[in-house]
């Protein structure tokens, strides 16, 4: 097998481990939400009046996107809309309190598999870090690019 293909096999291994141990070490309450679902719950909790303009923003989707996961936030109880008293025209969103326990375990999770993947960094030098660093940021330019190039966000 040629070094490409070994690359491609163990980036490919990479992500079924990744999302193995996700769901070996996420909690029952996470299950049935999605990525995205998870991720749109974050950008309510953290962002200042989160609008679906916001959250598209932050998440890297259209505004159609982000729509679509609010309104199922909503629809499962997650999430509800407002408006503010001098502007009802414009519609902000807060997690109810069953998405704000999401959030929390949520942010446990992501604290976990930060402490537990920079140990694993903590073996390399600086200059190796920096060459990982480096690769890893031109690799998700060029996803990015093809991402782009199909008509994603």
């Amino acid at each position: 097998m040629d070094q490409t293909k070994q690359l491609l096999s163990l980036f490919a291994e990479h992500l079924e481990k990744q999302d193995l141990l996700s769901r070996l070490t996420e909690s029952e309450i996470l299950h049935g939400c999605g990525y995205s679902e998870i991720h749109c719950i974050a950008a309510i909790e953290e962002l200042d009046k989160p609008n679906v303009t916001r959250i598209a923003k932050r998440m890297k989707m259209t505004r159609g996107a982000a729509s679509k996961i609010t309104r199922r936030l909503i629809a499962y109880g997650l999430a509800e809309n407002y408006a503010l008293p001098e502007n009802k025209k414009e519609v902000y969103f807060r997690l109810t309190s069953g998405g704000k326990t999401l959030y929390q375990e949520h942010a446990r999770r992501h604290s976990l598999w930060e402490q537990r993947d920079a140990a694993f960094f903590s073996r390399y030098s600086e200059a190796e870090l920096a060459e990982i660093q480096a690769f890893m940021t031109s690799f998700n330019n060029y996803l990015e690019t093809k991402i782009q190039e199909i008509g994603g966000k």
